[in-house]
């Protein structure tokens, strides 16, 4: 005969699977450190590539004014201008990034623990219902 509770919680756990457990699980099978440096360095890689975007569009809608002005412009002056926004930019995007990628670890670690403890509950529910057998 089967127990109306386990088969309650092998429903839930089978939801949970194929939604955000899914994310979830995968999340987990790194350790904190390597996820979260994992983030930072996508998150690092997509602001220098969104900031070079940003820097030649820029570059690309002035480049009249930049053309007419070239030998008078102090360029070492203007890349460390673009250098100082750059880090600026890099700094923001890595510490979001950083907050980011510790919440979610931290809520699926936190998921992860009540599936893991859901499934000893289950597996002790099967052990008493093959007792009384």
């Amino acid at each position: 005969m089967l127990d109306r509770e386990k088969v309650i919680m092998m429903t839930r756990m089978s939801s949970y699977e194929k939604g955000k457990g899914k994310e979830h699980l995968r999340i987990g099978s790194f350790f904190r450190s390597d996820y979260i440096w994992s983030s930072i360095l996508k998150a690092a890689f997509a602001a220098t590539v969104s900031f070079v975007l940003i820097a030649g569009l820029y570059v690309y809608y002035n480049f009249e004014e930049f053309m007419s002005n070239i030998y008078e412009m102090d360029i070492l002056a203007m890349l460390k201008k673009f250098g100082k926004y750059y880090i600026i930019s890099l700094i923001i995007y890595v510490a979001v990034s950083y907050l980011v990628a510790f919440v979610k670890y931290q809520i699926a670690a936190s998921n992860i623990r009540k599936y893991k403890s859901n499934l000893k509950r289950i597996r002790k529910l099967q052990k008493t219902n093959e007792e009384s057998i």
